[in-house]
């Protein structure tokens, strides 16, 4: 290969992943660097990214096994950071991850803090559309963010909610949960 071609292929490929974090693209597989969940104890996006120095200690302790490592397809900067994927798995909020970051890009904390929020798609959820008496999400809540209304359909509370994902992960839907955890309202820490 000629040097010119080299290069043409090089920044023609750096300019791929480059751009891949800075566009959404519409479909199941929508992005943004606000998408990603953070585990508790992590302080603001802009200054997580450059902060986490990819080291994986969040990922040995993490007893749930809650935490995965952003792909470079998702962000070329936020690659190899942690993230908790809900569906995959949820965080029982031990607060563990924050006690070894080395660099303090996940700070040490005592008290749980909201991560983000649930949200119900009704026309997932079986309860709401084929009227089942399926309550796993209500059960697993541990802060008691989901209620039910008088017709015994299921609603989250975004006050109580704190984004642990233990709904999403457990939810007996097949494919896409019938509950997920967005980004929204979560609190992240200040340097």
């Amino acid at each position: 290969m000629k040097r010119r071609e080299f290069l043409k292929n090089f920044l023609f490929i750096s300019s791929i992943f480059l751009l891949s974090g800075k566009y959404k693209f519409k479909g199941k597989n929508t992005y943004s660097k606000k998408s990603i969940i953070r585990p508790p104890g992590a302080i603001e996006e802009d200054e997580f990214i450059y902060k986490c120095i990819r080291c994986g200690e969040c990922f040995k302790v993490c007893p749930s096994n809650c935490l995965f490592s952003v792909p470079i397809n998702k962000d070329i900067f936020s690659f190899g950071t942690p993230e908790i994927i809900p569906r995959k798995g949820g965080c029982i909020m031990c607060l563990a991850c924050g006690d070894v970051c080395p660099s303090q890009a996940i700070k040490k904390i005592d008290e749980k803090l909201k991560i983000g929020t649930a949200e119900i798609d009704k026309k997932r959820c079986l309860v709401w559309t084929e009227e089942k008496d399926c309550f796993v999400c209500l059960e697993y809540c541990p802060e008691g963010a989901i209620f039910l209304d008088f017709k015994r359909r299921p609603y989250v509370n975004y006050e109580k909610c704190i984004g642990c994902g233990l709904c999403e992960e457990n939810c007996p839907v097949i494919g896409e949960s019938a509950i997920s955890i967005s980004t929204k309202g979560a609190v992240r820490l200040k340097i």
